[in-house]
């Protein structure tokens, strides 16, 4: 008999370098990601750096004006947390679309090793029951030999 092949083996094949080539691509989705956050955290501690000097200030009866140009500062920087939360989550919906796709192609591949499994097991019968024909036959030959023999 001859030696088993999975009728579907290139398609698997695709689907591994398919699915590695995806873990690349979400390992660096979300490490851009982790730096994202880490700038976002970054902000929000300078905020409330900034906020607990201006307490400080409040507390030393600071004019006016310095006040004004602290609450520009403030509002500036609440912006930039604001586009930073906005950047965090568009990188998040990419992530999990990333994600998404290795999930489906890991499904894929999974599925295909199932059905090479199953067609492996098939193959082992058929050569189980190939072996038993093949030892039946000889069996029957020679002891169809015998009787001949016998008779002679």
């Amino acid at each position: 008999m001859k030696k088993f092949s999975f009728s579907l083996q290139s398609l698997l094949d695709v689907k591994l370098a398919l699915e590695k080539q995806q873990e690349s691509e979400l390992a660096l989705a979300q490490e851009r990601l982790d730096r994202l956050r880490d700038a976002l955290a970054a902000l929000r501690g300078r905020l409330e750096e900034e906020r607990r000097i201006r307490m400080e200030r409040m507390r030393r009866r600071t004019d006016a004006a310095e006040l004004h140009w602290q609450d520009i500062g403030f509002k500036a920087l609440f912006e930039r947390i604001e586009r930073q939360q906005e950047t965090v989550s568009v990188a998040e919906e990419e992530r999990n679309r990333v994600q998404k796709k290795l999930v489906d192609t890991m499904g894929e591949r999974k599925m295909l090793e199932r059905l090479r499994d199953k067609q492996m097991e098939q193959y082992k019968e058929d050569l189980r029951r190939e072996e038993a024909v093949m030892i039946d036959d000889f069996l029957s030959n020679k002891l169809s030999a015998r009787t001949d023999a016998a008779q002679i």
